[in-house]
């Protein structure tokens, strides 16, 4: 465990159902110092680790990377694992894993996950995990919650793919997320609720067909620092990934889901929407990050 402050105010509670259980807390503090951005606190406990973060981008000294990382080799029944993520006035963060995270089969106890995002006056966030990897039993259920302040941007991205180790075409059971975006004065703004039944999915009649990966993206926030729907339209790739965007209420932002043909397609469009929103909101491309 790695832990540099007592108990941060804003860490989230979840409590195990069963003796046993896990229990982990990732949480992160960034603050604005002149020109870059720096670690102001972090409390990281079992299964997550994280190395050092890292300064990759010369044209943009204010956004710093992070690797959130694993050491259990993936999500297990009824663990309850937290992420808390507080960027301050100015700051900029991207927050990404280091590979895809497996869903183990979770015997009727699904894997919990809880995040807190705070994003101040001008801050910004991208927060870009690579996809759940959902093995026959595995259910998972996770709720995201943001809180932006005037002038921030926030690109969230969750993604999924399903597979049988055996080769049976056995289903995963249940995945269900839900993301709440609200302003600074705690009102909501967007509500987006995902509930799927791996049965479902399965055989000739799933209605994703044969795309093996599903990836929704919120890019949300103020509208002058983000890309026009032209540039987002821009990124599809029919003979590898299909999307669709959508504007989101309350002029929040845009919504854009992607089926993909494989993992590689996935990270692709995942890695242009990123270039895309840091650029729109910074005037620079980032650099390719790598993995």
């Amino acid at each position: 465990m790695t832990s540099h402050w007592p108990q941060p105010r804003t860490a989230p509670t979840l409590q195990p159902t069963r003796p046993g259980a896990r229990s982990g807390r990732f949480e992160l503090v960034l603050s604005r110092h002149g020109a870059r951005t720096h670690i102001g606190r972090q409390y990281v406990s079992y299964p997550f680790h994280m190395t050092r973060p890292f300064a990759l981008d010369a044209a943009i000294p204010s956004l710093l990377t992070v690797y959130q990382q694993s050491s259990s080799g993936g999500l297990y029944r009824d663990d309850r694992l937290s992420s808390c993520f507080d960027v301050g006035a100015g700051a900029a963060g991207h927050v990404t894993t280091q590979a895809a995270t497996v869903v183990h089969d979770c015997h009727g106890q699904p894997a919990h996950q809880r995040t807190e995002i705070i994003l101040a006056d001008g801050a910004f966030l991208a927060l870009t995990p690579d996809q759940l990897v959902l093995f026959p039993g595995a259910a998972c259920s996770s709720l995201t919650q943001a809180r932006l302040a005037p002038g921030a941007v926030l690109l969230l991205s969750d993604a999924f793919a399903w597979h049988d180790p055996e080769g049976r075409g056995r289903p995963f059971e249940r995945l269900e997320a839900r993301v709440d975006i609200l302003d600074a004065d705690g009102r909501l703004l967007v509500r987006d609720n995902l509930e799927i039944v791996g049965a479902d999915l399965a055989g000739t009649a799933s209605p994703v067909g044969g795309w093996k990966v599903v990836s929704n993206f919120m890019l949300v926030g103020a509208p002058d620092r983000l890309p026009t729907a032209d540039e987002l339209a821009a990124l599809s790739r029919p003979e590898r990934q299909v999307t669709g965007i959508t504007v989101l209420p309350n002029g929040a932002g845009w919504g854009v889901r992607c089926l993909a043909a494989d993992a590689i397609a996935a990270r692709g469009i995942a890695e242009s929407l990123f270039m895309l929103a840091v650029a729109a909101a910074f005037g620079q491309q980032p650099v390719p990050r790598r993995k």
